[in-house]
């Protein structure tokens, strides 16, 4: 049984952005998320804490769906001014990290058509892979896959789209399912060995596919509103894990809820990764004065943040 310590839901996943204008024009005003809060970038803040220089100015716009903050997960999204985006220009969709956001859509032709009028890649329909439904893929300016996917009927999405879960590129999916479990995810599927196409990790692929392992999480009280996609592809096996460093350009970081992090980090066994002390994170020009946080990093090298956030603050 998982303990009540460990984490229990996602808070936001970072996405570290070359332009905030240009990735706002994408989840805001194509697919319908909304901006609940913004920092001022005119107020340094510890870029120590994630292996940056001492002092950072970047700004940060938290990305909501309808559900909003009590029933949703975020997508922050960082403009870094000092130090600079750290670009990536690998383009390579089986690179270790987290590769692609999924975002359940209510009208899946409408919304596909309304980017490629936008003049973002799409992709043409295949089976999602964080989805597990028909989806078509599109790619940011930051190179971030976005697999859209209609509605369940079950599902209501009136006011634009949901965003409800990633998908991690892994080196060894058993291990990283591993990780994930260790931290409080329960495993949805376990990991299996299945065909992938290379257009199910990026739009426009070469017509080829292989014989990959995929595995599906979830937080405790995420249920099925978010989860995480783990698939290793043979090409990714011989690679490195992502580089330490939080202003790396794409998907980067996932915040994950814990009544305490003191708590949740002596419930951890030394096999988990710990990057450094629990810290006090400010959210200037925000309502909430700050957080409570402690790094932890995949083995994919992928960052997973414990946010001492507890239960009360979601009561309605």
């Amino acid at each position: 049984m998982v303990s009540d310590d460990l984490a229990r839901r996602f808070l936001h996943v970072n996405l570290n952005c070359d332009s905030l204008r240009v990735t706002e024009a994408l989840y805001v005003g194509a697919l319908g998320l909304s901006v609940r809060m913004r920092t001022d970038h005119s107020v340094p803040t510890n870029g120590a804490i994630l292996g940056m220089d001492d002092e950072t100015f970047c700004e940060t716009a938290f990305f909501y769906d309808s559900r909003g903050g009590r029933d949703g997960c975020a997508l922050e999204a960082i403009e870094f001014h000092d130090p600079g985006l750290k670009r990536d220009s690998n383009t390579d969709p089986t690179r270790p990290g987290i590769r692609a956001a999924l975002m359940w859509v209510a009208d899946l032709d409408t919304t596909a058509g309304v980017l490629r009028n936008s003049g973002i890649p799409v992709g043409d329909p295949v089976d999602g892979l964080i989805s597990g439904v028909k989806a078509v893929l599109a790619v940011d300016a930051d190179g971030v896959v976005v697999e859209l996917a209609q509605c369940p009927p079950d599902v209501d999405a009136p006011n634009g789209a949901l965003f409800s879960g990633v998908r991690i590129s892994a080196i060894n999916a058993v291990a990283t399912a591993e990780f994930l479990t260790t931290i409080g995810f329960a495993e949805v599927e376990a990991p299996t060995t299945m065909t992938i196409a290379s257009d199910q990790l990026a739009p426009g692929a070469a017509a080829d596919s292989a014989e990959c392992v995929v595995a599906r999480f979830a937080l405790p009280e995420d249920a099925h509103r978010f989860t995480v996609s783990v698939v290793q592809h043979p090409d990714t096996v011989a690679q490195e894990p992502v580089p330490w460093g939080g202003n790396r350009q794409g998907l980067y970081r996932c915040a994950l809820r814990v009544e305490s992090v003191d708590e949740a980090l002596a419930a951890l066994p030394d096999s988990v990764e710990v990057r450094g002390d629990p810290v006090w994170c400010p959210l200037p020009g925000t309502k909430i004065e700050g957080l409570y946080i402690a790094f932890l990093r995949s083995p994919d090298g992928v960052v997973f943040e414990f946010v001492e956030r507890p239960l009360a603050f979601f009561s309605r």
